[in-house]
């Protein structure tokens, strides 16, 4: 096993097949058990298995690794599939931040439109890196409308002022609208 994500899933795809990675990732995005699968070393790298199995037996450890790689392993292994879009689109509103952040990046890369409404909330979240990963995907999947939502307006964080702003310019390009920063100059 290399030391890749991109590596990892691809091992796993020509030993399990695609469509059985995918349905492992949008099941265990759902909240299935991971022993219900094969080894998560698959998709979380060497060491992932045991690291999960000795947070089984520590009380009050993290439980969202296994929903963070499988969303992380949906980059490389993909599929159309209305569950997928909807284990997706259903990631950006999980406790954990780490599994919205990478949903959110998932939106992005596959182009899921009808995830625009929940990465609109998400330019809100408490975390930065999950503000900055709504508004990026917005840049690519958002509409007109969300220009307005994109503005900084009272955003406290400069790298995500930062995020939003490239997010608003490319929107308006890709809508073929006039530069948004333009009127505010």
């Amino acid at each position: 096993m290399t030391g890749r994500p991109a590596d990892w899933v691809a091992d796993a795809c020509a030993d399990l097949g695609a469509d059985a990675v995918v349905a492992w990732c949008v099941g265990l995005l759902g909240g299935a058990p991971v022993e219900d699968g094969p080894s998560l070393d698959r998709i979380g790298g060497p060491g992932a298995a045991a690291l999960v199995d000795g947070y089984v037996h520590t009380p009050g450890t993290p439980d969202y690794w296994p929903r963070v790689w499988a969303a992380r392993a949906l980059r490389y292994a993909w599929h159309d599939g209305p569950g997928v879009h909807a284990a997706v689109v259903s990631a950006l509103s999980d406790p954990a931040w780490r599994v919205r952040e990478t949903a959110a990046a998932l939106t992005r890369v596959h182009e899921l439109g009808e995830a625009a409404g929940a990465l609109r909330g998400l330019l809100d979240d408490d975390v930065p890196r999950v503000r900055i990963a709504a508004a990026r995907a917005l840049a690519v999947v958002g509409e007109h409308d969300d220009l307005e939502a994109l503005a900084t307006g009272d955003e406290p964080d400069a790298s995500v002022r930062r995020a939003r702003d490239v997010a608003r310019r490319h929107l308006a390009e890709r809508l073929d609208l006039p530069d948004p920063a333009a009127g505010e100059r």
